[in-house]
């Protein structure tokens, strides 16, 4: 994949490229690739990339049956000095932590105040979910069911949850 910039190239074959696109045609800002060789998600991890002068962060998709055993959360509340990183060593105390991602507004580069966490297994869900006084770099977090989030025009998120 190369973009206008030639700045994002991979040493493998991309398989599949899928664009998310919002019902107008505007790119979403991000996409899933499918590489030929499986091993090559770790080499792309690995690496910084940047495209059309931005760098961009590479994550590795979770498979949709995963989300279907319910093993992701919504996080509000995070500090904006919380990280990914940050969360990932607080949320392991309840689990092996499979990502965390703190969602950053594409314009600032800024924390939107939540992000989601994924574990492995829902094992321990009942020791953080819907749970006062968890607290994350100084800020009390709530934790809940994620099944799917919709933006709701510039005013926020609407989570759809089960129980």
């Amino acid at each position: 994949m190369e973009s206008e910039t030639n700045d994002f190239v991979f040493l493998t074959e991309v398989d599949a490229c899928t664009i998310m696109r919002d019902p107008d045609g505007r790119s979403r800002g991000f996409a899933f690739l499918t590489f030929e060789e499986p091993e090559s998600v770790n080499a792309v991890l690995a690496q910084e990339h940047s495209l059309d002068g931005k760098t961009i962060d590479p994550k590795r998709a979770i498979p949709r049956e995963e989300h279907l055993r319910n093993t992701r959360y919504f996080v509000g509340g995070l500090s904006h000095a919380t990280t990914g990183e940050s969360m990932r060593d607080f949320f392991s105390a309840f689990g092996k932590v499979v990502d965390a991602t703190v969602m950053v507004d594409r314009e600032t580069g800024r924390s939107k105040g939540f992000g989601f966490v994924t574990f492995e297994d829902s094992s321990n869900q009942e020791r953080f979910v819907g749970k006062l006084g968890l607290v994350l770099d100084d800020k009390e977090v709530r934790i809940i069911s994620y099944i799917a989030c919709f933006m709701w025009g510039s005013d926020g998120l609407e989570c759809v949850l089960i129980d």
